[in-house]
């Protein structure tokens, strides 16, 4: 009975070091940061896309500041200095955050830039979810769009959607 006592116990022990050892692994082993957005407007939109952003302007980028991972999103930071502000009240130079996995934006080119705050301390800029900053090299150049009609010049197609919020979709706070 001692014998059979013993090796209950044993592998009783053995199951709980087991246990306890997969538990510390399943949550102390890195894992890659994934991330998904969930959008509530169409990102191909321009319309859409500056109704839900809290600020849209058209910016220079300045220079690539580095990478890091803010909120479990891995992103590339940029200094942009704005050039024309469409929505918001954001001017001067400013940092701009975009994954990781969306085309480098390029110094020395212009973009418009739909952005959220990141409310943190640094005081970034998140480029809109699902979107990306649009070329806007020549702002006077006939404005083009992946869905709906342009309307005239980069610049007077980004004041006509920041000016015409739409149906439906929530407005940033």
């Amino acid at each position: 009975m001692k014998k059979t006592m013993i090796v209950a116990v044993t592998g009783a022990a053995l199951a709980v070091i087991t246990a306890t050892a997969w538990t510390a692994y399943t949550y102390l082993t890195p894992r890659p940061a994934s991330f998904e957005a969930v959008t509530l407007h169409n990102p191909d939109d321009d319309q859409e896309v500056a109704t839900a952003a809290r600020d849209v302007f058209r910016a220079t980028v300045q220079r690539h500041t580095g990478t890091r991972t803010i909120q479990n999103v891995p992103s590339d930071l940029y200094e942009v200095r704005i050039t024309h502000t469409y929505k918001g009240n954001l001017n001067g130079t400013v940092t701009v955050t975009q994954t990781t996995d969306e085309p480098a934006l390029l110094p020395g080119h212009t973009y418009v830039v739909p952005t959220v705050p990141w409310n943190n301390p640094e005081g970034e800029h998140a480029v809109l979810a699902e979107t990306l900053p649009r070329p806007a090299d020549d702002p006077d150049a006939p404005a083009t769009t992946l869905t709906g009609t342009p309307h005239g010049t980069i610049d007077e197609h980004w004041t006509w959607a920041a000016t015409h919020p739409s149906p439906g979709i929530n407005t940033y706070p």
